[in-house]
């Protein structure tokens, strides 16, 4: 059975001993450390604590986070969290960055023997070693709190950690700068960091970006840079941008009179994840033919999935419902309660809706 998921720092630590380096070379507490991890590596987890809780004794403070570790999540027996604690701290207290996020989140927990009043000294002091991640985990942690007195200084560790190139602070800092409550609200600080966090991988941003810069929103409109990102939102398995890519072709498509299928197709991807305007494209290039086979009892199986309730969802949007009472009024009525059957099966739960009296 596989452990629980490894702290960055040791994650890299076991990444460090599937490089084969040589162990007889080292100190003896990173010879310590090399075994500990050794162990990790076979599910050994009671010799893997011991060599790490060597490590630690001999000033190594990646072994007392193993150790931590295993103790708070009772890999080599019983699960023993103030023991855990006491490890964390003294890795802590070597300046661990690892060993402080911990501590900060078992205290907001209450869990270990602390209290929640004291995550956010846990979270300063790995801010102040200058570490990228640290930053960002106390300025997220600042904005979570939202205490209009921190703002600033959320924003600046938040803008530390973006700056020092740490991916995740991207798009946080992004998100701050355009829509926290607390934050100055201002798109143009915020797109650059949106476009960034965008290239960088993160699905969201990549979608946000594409909006702001093919509206011209927070800076000069880029229509094209802003189409390529969203379809990299897209290919990314975003659903929400399958619909909006979706949308940006079919209006292609009818300037130019080709490409209705293309559109078609990241529709029906859209729809198929569960986007309500994907689901109301492909409804309509089912009932007009454009893109599609044609198909009116299937453009009525979408067309009411776009418009059940939830977030997002379409169902008082007046072309969905213009398209709906077309289809009804040339489908029979018998036809109608089946495909509302269908149309219900398999997302009834994922929407927590009922069938219509």
């Amino acid at each position: 059975m596989e452990g629980p998921p490894l702290p960055p720092g040791l994650t890299a630590e076991i990444e460090r001993e599937r490089s084969g380096e040589a162990v007889e070379e080292r100190s003896l507490s990173d010879q310590a450390m090399a075994q500990a991890s050794a162990a990790y590596m076979t599910g050994d987890y009671a010799s893997a604590r011991l060599h790490a809780e060597r490590a630690a004794v001999a000033g190594e403070p990646r072994g007392a986070v193993l150790a931590g570790h295993i103790l708070l999540h009772g890999l080599a027996g019983q699960a023993d969290e103030a023991a855990a604690v006491r490890w964390f701290r003294r890795a802590a207290e070597q300046d661990d960055i690892d060993a402080m996020v911990i501590l900060a989140r078992l205290a907001r927990e209450g869990r270990g023997g602390l209290q929640a009043h004291q995550a956010r000294g846990f979270l300063s002091d790995a801010a102040e070693t200058g570490d990228a991640r640290a930053a960002y985990e106390y300025g997220s942690f600042l904005i979570e709190e939202g205490d209009p007195g921190m703002a600033g200084v959320a924003l600046d560790w938040l803008r530390l950690s973006a700056e020092a190139g740490y991916l995740a602070a991207f798009a946080s800092y992004a998100a701050a700068l355009d829509d926290w409550v607390h934050g100055p609200n201002d798109p143009a600080l915020a797109r650059p960091w949106y476009i960034r966090a965008g290239e960088e991988g993160d699905a969201a941003s990549a979608a946000i970006a594409g909006v702001m810069l093919i509206t011209g929103e927070g800076g000069p409109a880029d229509p094209a840079r802003g189409r390529q990102l969203m379809r990299e939102a897209a290919e990314m398995g975003l659903p929400s941008a399958m619909g909006e890519y979706a949308l940006i072709l079919m209006q292609d498509a009818e300037q130019s009179g080709e490409g209705f299928e293309r559109a078609a197709d990241w529709a029906e991807q859209g729809a198929e994840a569960g986007d309500a305007q994907a689901q109301f494209l492909y409804a309509f290039a089912l009932a007009t033919g454009q893109g599609r086979v044609r198909n009116l009892e299937r453009a009525y199986v979408w067309v009411r999935r776009a418009g059940y309730p939830r977030e997002g969802g379409l169902e008082d949007d007046p072309q969905r419902e213009r398209l709906e009472a077309a289809l009804e009024d040339v489908l029979p009525e018998e036809t109608l309660d089946r495909l509302e059957a269908e149309a219900l099966a398999g997302v009834a739960d994922r929407y927590r809706i009922y069938p219509r009296p």
